[in-house]
């Protein structure tokens, strides 16, 4: 079968050839119509290539939303790896919390329990503290401390401090770029960002 707008053009040409064809000017009106409805949509990749502009301004469109989806990716790692922190310290200062059903109410459970029972058993302070410390996003302590040179993050915490370096320093250094700043100033730079946010 040959192309609808060949056979289209064809018969156009047909009726108007034929002067004698009652309602000929109403025909070929109705033919246009469907040509032109045959007639497939203007290219708008051939136009945008064609305008360097608009191709630029795409990219950014892309590259900035890229950018807030990354940000985003990490205010929401930021405030799970501060649950678990916290979590994980309610368990190590509260060990003997029968399990609830879900996570919140076990959580609100060692609270109270820690609310009745004070909070003076210096195992269940280290433990606690030991658990602030190797979680996997540095909090304060974990920042001054490796500023101090008292210690390094450890992978999971250097993993997540170049990410947040990344989008603090607007994409502007590769993650190989930022290690090279040195552990103690990627710490700086975390922690003058929490103190900015305060």
């Amino acid at each position: 079968m040959s192309d609808p707008r060949a056979q289209l053009q064809s018969l156009r040409f047909m009726i108007s050839a034929a002067p004698g064809l009652r309602e000929r000017d109403d025909w070929l009106a109705r033919l246009d119509v469907i040509a032109k409805a045959l007639e497939p949509p203007p290219r708008t990749d051939a136009t945008i290539a064609g305008n360097p502009a608009e191709v630029a301004r795409l990219r950014q469109d892309v590259e900035d939303a890229e950018h807030a989806r990354d940000a985003a990716n990490l205010q929401r790692m930021k405030v799970a790896g501060q649950l678990n922190t916290l979590q994980k310290a309610l368990a190590a200062a509260a060990p003997d919390v029968p399990p609830a059903k879900d996570a919140q109410s076990h959580a609100l459970a060692r609270i109270s329990w820690l609310a009745d029972h004070g909070g003076a058993d210096p195992q269940a302070a280290v433990a606690a503290k030991t658990a602030e410390m190797d979680a996997p996003m540095p909090g304060r302590a974990v920042l001054e401390a490796v500023i101090a040179g008292e210690r390094k993050f450890t992978k999971a915490q250097l993993e997540f401090t170049i990410a947040e370096a990344m989008v603090l320093t607007g994409w502007a250094q590769t993650p190989l770029e930022l290690m090279e700043q040195g552990e103690a100033w990627l710490a700086e730079l975390i922690l003058k960002n929490q103190a900015d946010a305060v």
